[in-house]
């Protein structure tokens, strides 16, 4: 690696201090040549056929933070008595049954999974594709429920509000009509964001997803790092030019975004998945706090809610890292995501980490939310009973009636836990389709709510 790229990484890290607990790190070089050699890669890595490389400890070819594993650790306790081989369900050919097993990791390409009750206890886990327990997965947008978390606690620390307008904290949509929309209708992607600046040409995402345009245009992730950072011709550390031009921060993303795009509806009339709702409130929680995203979780989340191991987030040359999409942790520590909401937002020693009130909110929506659910989005055509609320989606089964709220991925990473009984899984995916009728249907309907039934028997 160039001795420049060296120097440059080292003075960054050094220029934040000495004292942080949050470490800034360069790619490593090996896992970079060990995925070329399937042709895989930090410039094309969230390609839909190359997930089941990629997916499994993906921060190591980017530059990326870590944060460290908390001192106090919510006690782990392994009791079985769920097997999943046991659970047979009806086959695609006529008359033929398969194991759930067989289903999880063949035909759903799950890399390992966690179900866990309410006391905190494993039922099942697996490991698969070369994955084990330290494992970090990628959580692709699941990562955006950890933001929202971190969204409530700055709202609790008294560093912002939810009824704020945007302008207050994004002046780059000062003079737009984006300026006074509430953070709460980022919160709950019905702020209008439909359409994205054009992406570049030949992105490999193109028109898939929702709407118009896709769930982010391909600018967006460039400038936070999200396919590796470049040496300009000046010698300074910087994102690959994407079709905006040679964008560096992500401020200069929302000035060029402002600039051309305008919201389609009015704030609260129609739900559509975009994940740049999502980066105003990482931006918000930023810029509020003077923290790093990466610092913000590892100072109010991570060291306090009894996670396990090391999480970590993709960054660019000034640690900025994407909010809806950056996160790295082990499949236990996404399980513990979802322990900390069953609970009420208390840890293992009954402190309150996560605000009751917010996760009041997920389980029981509002009518704003459930009307915007219909409007634009091609996801209630998949599953009508739903709604999504402070970047959770919320979903009730057509026949059982069973509900859960979930922290959703787009290839196949859920951390999600049943309103009847507590219960949690928590799976991270590689499922070569993102999102879709098969995905919700292997994932949500054979695994998680075939699950959630069984153990309720």
């Amino acid at each position: 690696m160039k001795k420049s790229l060296i120097a440059l990484s080292l003075a960054l890290t050094t220029a934040f201090g000495a004292n942080a607990t949050v470490t800034y790190h360069q790619p490593y070089a090996q896992m970079e040549t060990n995925l070329n050699a399937y042709g895989a890669g930090v410039e094309n890595w969230e390609e839909a056929r190359l997930t089941q490389f990629t997916m499994a400890d993906s921060h190591l070819y980017h530059h990326h933070a870590v944060i460290p594993a908390p001192i106090d650790k919510m006690p782990i306790k392994v009791v079985g008595g769920l097997d999943v081989s046991s659970i047979y369900i009806d086959d695609v050919v006529p008359g033929k049954k398969i194991s759930l097993y067989d289903v999880m990791r063949d035909r759903a390409s799950i890399q390992n999974y966690v179900v866990m009750n309410k006391r905190g206890e494993i039922l099942a886990e697996d490991y698969w594709n070369g994955t084990d327990k330290e494992t970090k997965n990628h959580l692709m947008s699941a990562h955006k429920s950890f933001t929202s978390m971190a969204l409530f606690i700055a709202q609790e620390q008294g560093l912002l509000k939810l009824t704020d307008p945007v302008g207050k904290y994004i002046p780059e949509f000062k003079g737009t009509k984006w300026e006074n929309i509430p953070l709460q209708n980022f919160a709950d992607m019905n702020a209008g964001i439909i359409d994205l600046p054009a992406n570049r040409e030949g992105y490999h995402w193109g028109d898939f997803g929702a709407g118009t345009s896709g769930s982010w245009d391909s600018s967006m992730p460039s400038v936070v790092g999200y396919n590796g950072l470049v040496i300009n011709k000046e010698g300074k550390l910087v994102p690959k030019p994407d079709a905006l031009g040679n964008l560096e921060t992500f401020s200069d993303y929302l000035k060029a975004f402002a600039a051309q795009i305008e919201p389609k509806f009015e704030p609260g009339f129609a739900y559509e998945y975009k994940d740049l709702n999502t980066e105003v409130l990482g931006t918000a929680i930023v810029r509020s706090s003077g923290l790093t995203l990466a610092e913000f979780f590892d100072r109010y989340l991570w060291s306090k809610g009894g996670f396990n191991s090391e999480a970590t987030m993709y960054v660019n040359q000034v640690h900025e890292s994407a909010a809806s999409g950056s996160m790295n942790a082990t499949v236990r520590d996404f399980a513990i995501g979802a322990w900390l909401m069953v609970n009420g937002g208390k840890n293992f020693k009954g402190e309150q980490v996560i605000p009751k009130a917010y996760i009041e909110q997920i389980i029981n929506g509002d009518k704003i939310v459930k009307e915007a659910w219909d409007k634009v989005s091609y996801e209630h055509g998949i599953f009508p009973t739903a709604f999504y609320k402070n970047q959770w989606r919320t979903a009730t089964h057509p026949v059982s009636g069973r509900t859960l709220s979930t922290m959703i991925g787009v290839n196949g990473q859920y951390s999600a836990f049943d309103h009847k009984t507590g219960n949690i899984i928590a799976i991270t995916g590689a499922y070569r389709q993102p999102s879709g009728l098969q995905m919700v249907s292997l994932y949500m309907l054979d695994t998680i709510f075939n699950i959630f039934d069984h153990l309720d028997k």
